[in-house]
């Protein structure tokens, strides 16, 4: 439970926020497909006229193919926004509007709620809960949310829960199906035409496939709020508890926060600066302390806790007391594996260090299935477009989104979209939480250096890394991959080395135990070499160890070594074991050849 000294004064007053409208009948709307294909038609019509009468306007393009995509709503709308992150394909005018793509949606009647609850938990909703608001708190194109207090046990002395009850829309689930199949038939279309087919067309229906699973069964936002609560602890970063017990498919009860949405802040701040500052202060807010931790928490999402949330939008942040903020609405998270995570980090990292050239060859790993073209040539047309990123995020006034980390990728789209690269779509997936961030961002921290973020993010991991490795849960995992390497030496390097030395048989039996003599001498020296080694490393890291038999005359020696990390140290000592154990198989070689054993 959020601790109370951290819930803030409201932004905006209860009376003025407008309600929800509830409709009675909810009408099944249902598109054909000669439909869709007629309103495209229309709509690239009106562009090429356009573009006849010499009126061409971008901008008035990008808001009526959105303007198609709500009036279809449903399944569209996410599809939309899918197709907004194809900022390679699209000009930024258009990828701009579908990723603006809203669904005015209106609430459903009481009565459809609670049954929908009372079916899916399987009880009337009054031995639920002590108290149930039947008007909706807030309604989108999947579901809307009920305030509501969770029953308490007579057997048990426990305060109010006030929770949150998210209920889905009825008949979703046949009305999505319906929307996908007619967006797959439309893709098809485009492949059967030969339509951009670089940009594997395929991976976007599996993406909307996948979206239309996850997004219709609460159960999976229920387990991620759980995976992401866990590890946005060490974030200091708060997430709702979710009631395991009554979440279920067309459900899901979680935590009430009582704070204040970004996107109520944001809305204040663009109309009343001197309101939010008063609130600022009132609440001990610092917005630039809130976005750079914003972002920095991302990074770690991405890099180490390996699960991220997919859509920072202003309406999935709340803010609190202190600079403290609330994540909500975890349907949308996101992984990688671990290649394209390590690719990643590299590419994030390249441009913050200025390496251009580095960068564009990290972005060219990233694509999938790269055509023949001049490799050198795209990485350097591609560093240019960085460079250019590079100078603008210098300028004073410039727009927040230009000097934003997809402001970079921005800069080479039309590198990639020139020699037709296709992007990887978990790739873009990742692009999309930083954009939809940016939206807030933008607002907080205007004057955000890309550059000293990431190394701030890269100090903190290097930092966290080290603490971690002188774990001793860690240590002996350490331990343990060391003893694997060595069983899959003997396993797997061991007989090929035996395989390779046959073909080299001795033919002189005096050189064959001379050289046995030599090595087994070597690893005599190593592995007393060893031991001090070792002793020099407990020195350093464990003195209590080996204070017992510390002596002043070597006490003196190991004195006059130079400080060497535990990392490094732990790098030297399995360097120097399997160097040991190599040579110690190359003399049973020796002398098994040589006495025929």
């Amino acid at each position: 439970m959020i601790n109370k000294k951290y819930i803030p004064t409201p932004i905006i007053e209860k009376k003025n926020r407008k309600k929800v409208k509830v409709v009675e009948n909810l009408e099944s709307r249902r598109l054909s497909t000669p439909y869709v294909v007629w309103r495209f038609i229309v709509y690239f019509a009106r562009i090429q006229f356009r573009k006849f009468t010499g009126k061409s306007d971008l901008q008035k393009t990008a808001t009526q193919l959105r303007e198609i995509f709500e009036e279809f709503g449903g399944f569209w709308v996410k599809a939309g926004q899918i197709l907004a992150l194809r900022t390679d394909l699209f000009p930024q005018e258009v990828c701009d509007e579908l990723r603006s793509l809203q669904y005015e949606a209106v609430g459903f009647p009481f009565e459809i709620a609670r049954s929908t609850i009372e079916s899916e938990l399987g009880s009337p909703i009054n031995k639920i809960f002590e108290s149930f608001d039947e008007q909706p708190l807030a309604a989108a194109s999947i579901a809307q949310i009920h305030r509501a207090v969770l029953l308490k046990k007579k057997d048990k002395k426990k305060k109010k829960i006030s929770v949150v009850v998210k209920v889905q829309r009825p008949g979703l689930a046949d009305a999505f199906k319906r929307d996908l199949d007619l967006i797959k038939v439309f893709v098809n279309f485009l492949v059967s035409l030969n339509v951009a087919t670089y940009l594997r067309w395929d991976e976007f229906v599996a993406e909307l496939d996948k979206t239309f699973t996850e997004e219709l069964d609460f159960r999976y936002e229920a387990a991620n709020g759980r995976r992401m609560k866990k590890n946005l602890k060490l974030h200091k970063i708060y997430v709702p508890a979710v009631y395991q017990k009554y979440c279920k498919r067309r459900v899901l009860v979680m935590e009430f926060i009582d704070g204040v949405l970004m996107s109520d802040y944001i809305k204040t701040l663009l109309s009343d600066r001197a309101r939010v500052k008063r609130w600022d202060d009132e609440n001990d807010v610092d917005r630039k302390e809130v976005g750079e931790k914003l972002y920095v928490s991302l990074l770690r999402q991405i890099f180490e806790d390996n699960l991220y949330h997919g859509d920072l939008h202003p309406g999935n942040i709340i803010l609190l007391r202190k600079s403290k903020f609330v994540l909500i609405d975890l349907g949308s998270t996101g992984t990688l594996d671990t290649e394209l995570r390590k690719i990643y980090l590299s590419y994030v990292n390249a441009l913050s260090e200025g390496d251009f050239t580095k960068a564009s060859d990290y972005l060219i790993r990233l694509g999938v299935d790269v055509p023949k073209a001049n490799i050198s040539r795209v990485r350097v047309e591609m560093a240019r477009g960085f460079d250019s990123w590079s100078a603008k995020s210098e300028l004073k006034g410039l727009s927040y989104r230009e000097k934003s980390l997809g402001g970079a990728t921005q800069e080479v789209n039309n590198v990639i979209f020139g020699y037709k690269i296709p992007t990887n779509w978990t790739f873009l997936k990742v692009t999309r939480s930083f954009f939809a961030l940016d939206g807030s961002l933008q607002y907080l921290v205007p004057e955000l250096n890309t550059f000293k973020i990431i190394k701030k993010y890269n100090k903190e991991a290097d930092r966290r890394a080290l603490i971690n490795s002188l774990r001793p849960e860690n240590i002996r995992a350490s331990l343990q991959k060391l003893s694997d390497t060595v069983s899959q030496y003997n396993d797997l390097i061991l007989p090929q080395v035996r395989q390779q030395t046959v073909p080299f048989e001795l033919t002189v039996n005096r050189s064959a135990m001379t050289l046995a003599l030599i090595l087994r001498t070597l690893s005599s020296v190593l592995l007393m070499g060893g031991f001090g080694t070792l002793y020099a490393f407990l020195y350093q890291q464990y003195f209590e160890i080996i204070q017992p038999i510390n002596v002043e005359v070597v006490d003196e020696v190991v004195r006059q070594l130079p400080y060497i990390p535990y990392l490094e140290w732990v790098g030297i000592l399995i360097a120097g074991g399997l160097t040991f154990r190599i040579l110690l198989a190359c003399v049973n070689i020796l002398e098994r050849k040589e006495f025929g054993n």
